[in-house]
């Protein structure tokens, strides 16, 4: 997944993404209020990074930014064998990287050992997401310039979908070779678009690959103005001196798509936000008082304190997901029933709990807030600590928590992406608060089961199993859906299309 502390997803909820065009027909402007992270996209964590990197980088396979179906990219043809151990890949021919060099097998071994191998001799720095979403691969090896073979341990059907996310980017060999560590802020990849300029801090430029495999982009450059400051990039904004935001705040987002010029397009991406109990906890060791603080929360507190740029979830599976119809849970707000289930528990002291929450997430603590009153009247006194990241991330490792809030955007469209990551114990050692406490053998089992059945059907149903048990157990609280949110000058502009995964891409932007 694309780790952004996917806590810290939840922030990036109510400053959302996208673009803009100027009075220059050639260029379009973006106003936002954090830049990039990286440009090297086997480091991207955050969704600014991945925004840039997708439009700089291919990968083999790609989302149809419309349908979400897997297309070819750099790959035009693939076949599983051997049970789905095996993958092979046919290449497109005559592609170039911005560097000038040639796109060919050998590039694509190079993009994944520089991952997979510590001691490769071109790796200057980690890849953290590598061994989560690629720990499968064996080896990658290229049989001729345009065919390449993965290996791997065992049986993964989700593979071709984990290939469409930004850590298989295929990256120029001579350039990593030329940049060595700063690789990162020096990008060659085969994309649409190329990294002009980069003032950390205050803005990005990139210019269009005009030599692009599937033809030129529809506008010269673009340059992304960043500013912490909402009000600044509102006033510039609503001014004409850029054409769209991907950073405001919820509020004035609802004032400025009144106004005619300005389109306001939202769009859930495959992400969850869920409220994670720490199973160390005596109380939250039963499974009645995890229902009673489940049954005590009430999805009106998301449209009262976020209104429509979020979507409430019963699952911890997303709408959109494949499968997702089949395994939604079921969920409702009952202070009674929590009150009930409280009561078969006997507890005669007031139950206190504490919530982990991050300093700069005033609407999630506005949200909680209100959940809290919900408890107080079941009988649970909650109480908030607000932490900084680093702080919140050291509790969440030595378990010094209670609740928290959680969750990310998938990396890929495949409920493994989620699921996984759920019970993956290295995320909660990086302070992502997960499901791994849970000490429960046989949903690791029926995880690592679902992975190799090769039909699609048959394996939403062995899903369907591990959801339950996670929604009958409560193990967690699915919340909310982030929702991608696009905000743009339509005069200028005439659409932009953002993918399940919350990307948008820049070549098929097009311009009035």
């Amino acid at each position: 997944m694309k780790k952004k502390n996917k806590y810290f997803v939840i922030m990036v909820l109510f400053i959302l993404s996208h673009l803009v065009f100027s009075s220059s027909d050639h260029v379009v402007y973006w106003g936002t209020s954090g830049g990039p992270e990286t440009f090297d996209p086997a480091q991207a964590w955050d969704e600014v990074s991945v925004f840039f990197t997708s439009s700089l980088f291919d990968t083999l396979v790609r989302l149809n930014t419309n349908t979400s179906e897997i297309e070819p990219s750099l790959a035009v043809s693939w076949e599983a064998k051997s049970d789905g151990k095996i993958w092979v890949f046919k290449l497109r021919k005559g592609v170039k990287f911005h560097d000038g060099s040639d796109f060919d097998s050998s590039a694509v071994v190079f993009s994944f050992e520089r991952q997979m191998d510590k001691k490769f001799k071109y790796r200057y720095y980690d890849f953290p997401l590598f061994s989560e979403i690629f720990g499968n691969i064996k080896s990658v090896v290229a049989i001729d310039p345009h065919t390449v073979v993965f290996y791997l341990k065992e049986s993964f059907f989700p593979f071709l979908a984990t290939i469409t996310s930004s850590g298989a980017s295929i990256v120029s060999p001579a350039a990593v070779k030329k940049h060595k560590e700063k690789f990162r802020e020096n990008p060659v990849g085969t994309g649409p678009f190329m990294l002009k300029t980069w003032e950390k801090g205050k803005r990005v430029v990139l210019s269009r690959n005009t030599n692009y495999w599937r033809g030129k982009p529809k506008f010269d450059e673009l340059v992304s103005i960043i500013n912490p400051k909402f009000e600044v990039l509102h006033n510039l904004f609503v001014k004409g001196k850029i054409d769209c935001l991907d950073s405001i705040s919820i509020s004035r987002t609802v004032g400025i798509k009144k106004l005619r010029w300005v389109t306001v397009k939202l769009m859930p991406t495959l992400s969850v936000s869920y409220i994670a109990f720490n199973f160390k906890n005596t109380y939250l060791q039963r499974e009645n008082i995890r229902k009673a603080i489940r049954y005590s929360w009430d999805d009106r507190i998301l449209k009262y304190v976020f209104q429509d740029f979020v979507v409430s979830l019963n699952s911890i599976l997303p709408r959109g997901m494949p499968g997702y119809k089949e395994i939604s849970g079921k969920k409702s707000f009952s202070i009674t029933k929590a009150k009930e289930l409280l009561k078969k528990e006997k507890i005669s002291e007031k139950i206190s709990l504490n919530f982990l929450l991050l300093n700069n997430t005033g609407l999630e603590r506005q949200m909680i807030s209100l959940f809290s009153k919900n408890l107080q009247r079941v009988g649970i006194e909650l109480k908030m600590i607000n932490v900084s990241q680093a702080e919140y991330q050291k509790r969440i490792r030595k378990g010094d928590f209670d609740l928290a809030v959680s969750g990310w955007i998938s990396d890929y469209p495949d409920p493994h992406s989620i699921i996984s990551s759920l019970f993956y114990p290295q995320l909660l050692e990086q302070g992502f608060a997960n499901l791994s406490s849970y000490e429960n053998e046989k949903i690791r089992f029926d995880i690592r089961n679902a992975v190799r059945e090769s039909d699609a059907i048959k394996r939403r149903e062995k899903y369907k199993k591990i959801i339950r048990v996670i929604n009958d157990k409560v193990l967690c609280i699915p919340v909310f859906q982030n929702t991608s949110v696009v905000i743009y000058n339509n005069k200028k502009i005439k659409q932009i299309s953002i993918n399940a995964i919350g990307n948008i891409s820049l070549f098929d932007i097009e311009t009035k």
